[in-house]
């Protein structure tokens, strides 16, 4: 009996034992599949394009450091939810050096079959831009549509249609008119340097009228846009750029709007506050451009971290593009700040990053 009961237990410890490890392989194959699908939005891979890197002027980083500092870029929110980063230097011209490196890694993400069944390209400041014209190059490049698709992109305080900002930089660097010392201190902020001729690489394609030339071909991609008119730098930069802003880049062209204004909204319905109210919105659009998303209290750069920014409406919402479904849970009361007119905000959208908010509802 104490043989039999010696056995009965030492089976007994393997079953456990195998019962155990069966249940931690169970565990670690779920865990791997929620990594891999973080990696995912729609369940289609996202690649990550970056603004412009200003520390580009002062560091002058090397081609084999550009992927790290890019990584570094995207760190606190979409660096762990995308599938690949695209990489430029800022101190480069996008037609030329940008064009050249962003088309060798697009023919590289061709190769690996990487968008094969559809990439969303998830866009910041300047990277707006660089992706446009790597849009409109796609065919020159020979890439086939067949193994690389881009079916929509998520554009985040998008400077494709330029920035005030950059026309004052390259101003002051070429010594053009009385510059004031607000001006300089407002470059300062933004770029970290003082800026000097001929070295300013893509700040020079980032003036309104330079970037709104670049690229202006219809590609068909919708362009999602999700844009703030916070305060960054101390509010110094914000004299400078037209209309309301996130204090490095304006809503003419963080809407996606066709022409420059002072606008104060992405809408001629809805005020980037919430209220339910008419405003100096753009009234077109530049093509496949859809405002989405707006934030009173974003700045240029909490859009894509995590930090949370208060609340946030809605201008284009319950529509689908590029098989992405946008269908943000809103909620529309009176407020007494709004002298009780009626506000429409993202429900609990203020528990959230902007970030977070259009990741979760897209996903």
């Amino acid at each position: 009996m104490t043989y039999l009961g010696g056995v009965a237990m030492d089976e007994n410890h393997h079953y456990w034992s195998f019962a155990m490890k069966f249940k931690v392989v169970v565990v670690v194959a779920l865990l791997l599949i929620g990594v891999n699908a973080q990696a995912k939005l729609g369940g289609k891979n996202v690649v990550l394009v970056h603004g412009l890197k200003v520390d580009d002027f002062k560091n002058k980083p090397s081609d084999s450091q550009l992927p790290g500092l890019a990584e570094e870029y995207w760190s606190e929110y979409w660096g762990s939810r995308a599938e690949a980063k695209l990489y430029w230097p800022a101190t480069e011209r996008i037609t030329g050096r940008v064009k050249d490196l962003i088309r060798t890694q697009i023919k590289d993400l061709e190769q690996r079959g990487t968008c094969k069944d559809g990439c969303v390209f998830v866009t910041h400041s300047a990277g707006d831009l660089v992706t446009r014209h790597a849009l409109t190059s796609l065919g020159q490049w020979q890439v086939d549509p067949r193994k690389f698709k881009v079916l929509v992109t998520l554009d985040f305080a998008g400077a494709g249609g330029g920035s005030e900002l950059a026309d004052l930089a390259v101003n002051i660097s070429e010594g053009s008119g009385i510059i004031n010392a607000a001006q300089r201190a407002a470059i300062r902020a933004f770029l970290g340097i003082d800026p000097s001729p001929g070295k300013l690489g893509t700040v020079y394609d980032l003036r309104p009228a330079a970037a709104r030339n670049i690229a202006r071909v219809n590609t068909g991609v919708p362009r999602l846009r999700f844009v703030g008119s916070g305060t960054a730098y101390l509010g110094i930069t914000k004299p400078f750029v037209r209309g309301h802003d996130d204090s490095v880049v304006g809503y003419h062209s963080t809407c996606g709007a066709l022409s420059v204004s002072s606008y104060e909204s992405c809408s001629r319905s809805v005020r980037d506050n919430g209220v339910l109210r008419s405003s100096n919105g753009p009234s077109s659009f530049m093509p496949n451009h859809y405002p989405v998303l707006m934030g009173d209290k974003a700045d240029h750069f909490d859009v894509i971290t995590n930090k949370r920014t208060g609340n946030y409406t809605t201008v284009i919402n319950n529509q689908t593009f590029g098989g992405l479904r946008v269908d943000f849970s809103t909620t529309t009361k009176r407020k007494w700040w709004a002298l009780w007119r009626k506000v429409r905000q993202v429900k609990n959208g203020d528990r959230k990053s902007m970030s977070a908010n259009v990741y979760d509802t897209l996903n």
